[in-house]
């Protein structure tokens, strides 16, 4: 097996093993804390625990996958979903983040759009915009869908301060954006790598950034 598979296995492995091991402290911690009755801010602190751990577990997972990303062999498992149901997913699998950061979802999607992507991978790129939108500030994040001919539209919006000039000017299509002086750049050139993999036909994955009047705003373009 050459190096490359073997290191990939490894992380894989190792990532696996660190996931089950955190849902297992989450059972003990879940089992202990039904014993106990908390004050209303050591409940927030017990929430805030959980979703930093959580946050660890997703970012082993975009680690993993990022580094797959870079092989030239790397490729997706592509499926039909419905945009509402995946979106649903999404919100559900942040439920500790909500709680812990006072995070409200606002869902806006007609039930009929659909679109073919690897869901496991657009996870990633969700909980990388989402764990972007929570670090600048952000208590309110939008999730909508949209479809046309020839692609499926994903929008993630928030209230925060919105992306500053630099990385807004940054070419996710080349991979040339700024990742030293943006603690966000290289999450977002990943998602970018992730994106691209979705391909159909001559048309291409890919994640648009802007602004606009409540905050920042991200869009994953998915072709159909």
């Amino acid at each position: 097996m050459p190096n490359n598979d073997i290191r990939g296995e490894l992380l894989a492995a190792s990532i696996h093993e660190i996931k089950n091991r955190l849902g297992l402290m989450f059972g003990e911690l879940d089992d202990v804390l039904s014993d106990i009755d908390l004050s209303n801010k050591q409940q927030l602190q017990v929430q805030r625990i959980k979703s930093e751990s959580q946050f660890v577990g997703n970012e082993l997972v975009r680690v993993l996958a990022s580094y797959k990303s870079l092989s030239d062999d790397f490729c997706v498992n592509v499926d039909q979903h419905f945009a509402v149901e995946f979106l649903e997913e999404v919100i559900a699998r942040h439920s500790y983040t909500v709680a812990a950061h006072n995070l409200q979802f606002t869902l806006d999607c007609d039930e009929d759009v659909s679109g073919f992507f690897d869901n496991s991978i657009l996870f990633i790129i969700l909980d990388t915009c989402i764990y972007n939108s929570i670090k600048a500030g952000a208590k309110n994040i939008k999730l909508s869908a949209t479809e046309d001919d020839q692609y499926l539209y994903l929008f993630i919006e928030d209230n925060g301060p919105g992306f500053p000039e630099e990385l807004l000017e940054g070419d996710f299509s080349q991979g040339s954006i700024s990742i030293e002086s943006q603690s966000t750049g290289l999450g977002l050139f990943f998602a970018n790598k992730l994106i691209q993999s979705h391909q159909e036909a001559d048309l291409t994955g890919s994640i648009q950034l802007s602004n606009n009047l409540s905050g920042a705003k991200v869009t994953l373009t998915i072709p159909l």
